[in-house]
This record gives C-alpha cells, structure tokens and sequence, in this order.
C-alpha cells in the first residue's frame, strides 16, 4: 500500500522524527541497562555465575543509549524529552512485566524466581530491539556514524537475547520448564502491548511532524493493530523453544523456582493456568494484557 511504502526512511529521513526515536532508544536502553546492572550485584548464591554476563550486558545497553542518544547531535540536532505515552521500559513496568525492577528500586532481595522473569523480560525485550535497530540501520546508509552505532546496538540486542536463552534454558533443563513457558508467555503478551501503544504514540506525533493525512494515519494505525492481533495470536510460540522433551513414564509436577526465604511453591500457583494448564489463562498475563 503506497500509506505505508518507505514509512520508516520517511520518518528516520526527517530530523524531528529522527531525534525522536533516537532518544525514545536511548531512553529504553539506558533504564533496562541500569535495572540489569542491578539484578546482577543481587543475584542469589546459586545463581551467581550468571552475575558476570549479566553485568556485562547491562553496561552495554548504558554504553550504547549514551552512542545512540548523541546521533541527533551528529545532525545538529538536540534530543527530545520521551514522551510518557512512548516511554516503552516504563510501561512495561507499569504492566508487571517485570516486577523485580521495582523491587529492587526499595532495596528488597532477588529470587530465583525474579531472575527467571528477568531474563524472559529481556529475551522478548532483546528480540524486539535487535529486529529494530538492524530494520532502521539499513535504512541509515546516507549517514555512516549513524548506521554504525545503531548496528552496534543491535549487535548488543542480539548478543543478550542469546544470553537470555540460555539463561531460560538452564531454568528448563533443571525441571522449570512450564514455569519457563507461563513467564516468557506473559513477557511476550505484555510487550507486544506496549509496543502497540508507543507505535499508535510515535505514529500520532510523527503524523504531526511530517503533515501526514487523516487518511493515512489511521491506515498506519490499523496496521499497528493488526500487527498486535497477529503477535497475541502468535505469542505462545515464543516459549515453544523452552519446553523440556517429556520423560518416559508419570512424573510430578515441576516445582518453579524459589523465592527467598519461601516455600518454593510453583509460579503462578494457585492461579488458573499455573504450571501444567493453559499459561493463556494464567493471571499472570492477564494481568499483563489488561487493557490491551
């Protein structure tokens, strides 16, 4: 459809809009790469040798919202207060997608358990963000500062969905496995929301910038709904990839992993669609998607 032929090189093409998203990247960055940081100095003992990398990464994302948030400057141009409506890492957490950042904003311990949602927040976040920024770096080939530091980034966003996986996998080989499927699942419905709504916000502000028509904003707005009907539909199979081969003959229930000082009672027990029934129905993710 010609509304949408070329959509993002005409938005990165312009200086206003350009500016936009280059400080709405830095801005999400630059909180989930301090709220990572800080997981990783409060990870539990037995969890320790994933502190490492997962310090490492968080100093990464800082790094590169620092590269990406000086491009507009490359431009002559400055950078732009994030709008409460596109600020995505703030939403998320307004959702409940990860509740160990705010957590650990009061000083409070960190669990197996808030580990576990913490990488399957990153592994839905990390694969959102490396598919974006590779979108937009090949379509920055007229400004080579531009497009590099943005490749970086979604080098990064790639490097940390791998560890992520293998952060989730580990869960599931040690018998989480349906833990692992009810997280990633929530994670996932919970950010394909989000993401609906800081594209309807991007897309009525750009609307503004860029003069657009009536028309064309809400053809470009109903194929963000689209989109978003398509990633609820899809969003079970993200998790698929977790799911631990079934062992022969009856076995129980997997326990989730603990909470500090807690009984280790399973994820999401008690709920409808804990562990082992339909993790469309847990309340998790209903709550997640509430008002999506």
């Amino acid at each position: 459809m010609f509304w949408t032929r070329d959509l993002p090189g005409e938005v990165l093409g312009d200086g206003e809009t350009f500016r936009l998203l280059c400080s709405l990247a830095a801005a999400a960055l630059a909180r989930e790469g301090r709220e990572t940081c800080r997981i990783a100095a409060l990870v539990p003992d037995g969890l320790r040798d994933l502190a490492p990398a997962m310090a490492r990464h968080g100093a990464r994302q800082e790094r590169d919202a620092r590269l990406l948030g000086a491009l507009p400057a490359a431009r002559g141009l400055e950078a732009v207060e994030v709008p409460p409506e596109a600020d995505h890492a703030r939403l998320l957490e307004r959702r409940g997608s990860c509740p160990v950042h705010v957590r650990t904003y009061r000083g409070g311990p960190v669990s197996e358990r808030d580990v576990l949602a913490h990488l399957a927040h990153g592994y839905v976040t990390a694969a959102r963000a490396a598919a974006r920024l590779e979108g937009a770096a090949a379509r920055l080939t007229e400004w080579p500062q531009a497009a590099g530091a943005v490749l970086e980034a979604a080098a990064a966003a790639r490097d940390r969905l791998a560890h992520c996986r293998e952060g989730l996998l580990r869960f599931a080989r040690a018998g989480h496995g349906a833990a692992v499927r009810l997280v990633v699942r929530e994670n996932t419905l919970a950010e394909a929301a989000v993401h609906r709504d800081v594209s309807l916000a991007v897309l009525a502000r750009a609307g503004r910038l860029l003069g657009w028509s009536t028309a064309r904003s809400v053809a470009l707005e109903a194929r963000v709904q689209a989109a978003y009907a398509y990633e609820r539909a899809a969003g079970r199979h993200r998790a698929a990839p977790f799911l631990p081969p079934l062992p022969p003959g009856p076995t129980a229930r997997p326990a989730a992993p603990r909470e500090p000082g807690g009984s280790g009672a399973p994820a999401g027990a008690g709920a409808p669609g804990a562990p082992g029934g339909p993790p469309g129905e847990a309340a998790g993710t209903a709550t997640a998607s509430r008002g999506a």
